[in-house]
């Protein structure tokens, strides 16, 4: 007995002096945790801060970030409370729930689908103003415009929402989305609105989901789909022989592709794939199309499956992605940079396009290309005005 007792407590002792040794070497490994985390800054020690609390408070942030093997311990204690009691994390980082049949939601997503939207309207008609007006302008150049709006998965399958979720007067609401959809449709904005087209979709007989049970963002099908819709309107808009791609059935399988499993991974346990579901995938036929476009394309994180899609399909020869208005990505395959906007050239940089497309998300509604739009007409006006104030030639 006093064998195992000494032994019991070596044990004890050896697990208390892991983390600090592992934060001290490194060693071992830590599992590192998904998503993003707000760095804590290191605490400044001082007298007032001390008797305050705000020392010791800063000091547990701090603390709390590095201490090792920190992902090692928030996995096991997170895979703990999701297999004996079906708990998902309700700590720091983007808060997921669990909703009805495994089908997982962030939580900001569900606040949207249950509060009014506050945007007044004088904004969302200038707003749709602004981009009527830009939208005439690129046309002027032989350039067009199209804008994306991806849906919410709280909005298209409210069914499958956590028990509870919806709160009193939701029928009544007007969100933010439907109050600025009339300003765009009444000003001729040029759009695939996907939110209306999901909801028409859903009532498709035999129709796959559009959204992964473990996913934020639009699946591969429902991508798809999306894509299939933009390069018609492109083909209209532009007059040229773009490529044509139709969704012609679905497979489903365990294949996760692109952020099919996101929030998934978001909740940290030691597999996020048994969150995940079966996984949709179209089945495409292409039609090449004799112009292979040049476009430039702003969006937010919904973008990143309709151009990874269409980057594998070879839909354009040339693609530049400004993601949030404030870092740029390319194809063909080139590092991804920050977006400096003070020594951003934006006629130069839309020069030559065939299209620009917006993709924003009914979340972020109406920030339209966030900033893109407000900068681009800044630029053109300007060269407008020295046009105008130039001597005659």
């Amino acid at each position: 007995m006093k064998k195992f007792l000494i032994l019991a407590a070596a044990l004890f002792s050896l697990f208390l002096a892991l983390p600090p040794f592992q934060m001290l070497t490194g060693y071992p490994p830590d599992y590192p945790l998904a998503g993003v985390e707000t760095p804590a800054a290191r605490p400044e020690a001082s007298l007032s801060g001390w008797w305050n609390g705000s020392l010791q408070t800063e000091f547990d942030a701090w603390i709390n970030q590095r201490i090792g093997l920190r992902g090692l311990l928030v996995r096991t204690a997170n895979q703990f409370n999701y297999s004996l009691f079906r708990e998902l994390p309700k700590g720091s980082g983007t808060p997921v729930l669990m909703g009805r049949e495994g089908f997982l939601f962030e939580k900001a997503y569900v606040d949207a689908y249950n509060a009014d939207g506050l945007r007044p309207d004088s904004e969302l008609e200038n707003v749709s103003r602004s981009t009527k007006r830009l939208q005439d302008r690129l046309a002027a150049d032989g350039i067009a415009f199209l804008l994306v709006i991806a849906p919410s998965k709280a909005e298209i399958y409210p069914e499958f929402l956590p028990a509870g979720a919806d709160v009193a007067g939701r029928p009544a609401r007007r969100s933010n989305y439907q109050n600025f959809v009339a300003h765009l449709r009444k000003d001729g904005v040029n759009r695939v609105d996907a939110h209306e087209l999901f909801r028409e979709w859903k009532q498709e007989p035999g129709i796959p989901l559009l959204f992964a049970k473990g996913g934020t963002h639009w699946n591969q099908y429902g991508a798809a789909r999306v894509v299939s819709r933009i390069l018609e309107e492109l083909r209209a808009l532009t007059g040229k022989d773009l490529p044509a791609m139709q969704v012609v059935g679905a497979e489903t399988n365990r294949l996760i592709v692109d952020s099919d499993n996101d929030l998934g991974d978001l909740v940290n346990l030691w597999s996020g794939r048994q969150l995940a579901g079966p996984q949709i995938h179209p089945v495409l036929e292409i039609r090449a199309g004799t112009h292979a476009p040049d476009l430039l394309v702003i969006g937010d994180s919904f973008v990143f499956t309709l151009t990874n899609l269409m980057d594998r399909e070879k839909l354009y020869r040339k693609r530049d992605t400004y993601y949030y208005y404030n870092r740029q990505y390319f194809y063909p395959e080139a590092p991804n940079v920050a977006l400096d906007k003070r020594q951003l050239d934006l006629l130069e940089a839309i020069a030559g396009r065939d299209a620009i497309v917006v993709e924003v998300s009914e979340y972020w509604l109406p920030r339209i290309g966030f900033g893109f739009v407000r900068d681009l007409l800044k630029a053109y006006d300007a060269l407008d005005a020295a046009r105008a104030g130039a001597p005659a030639p």
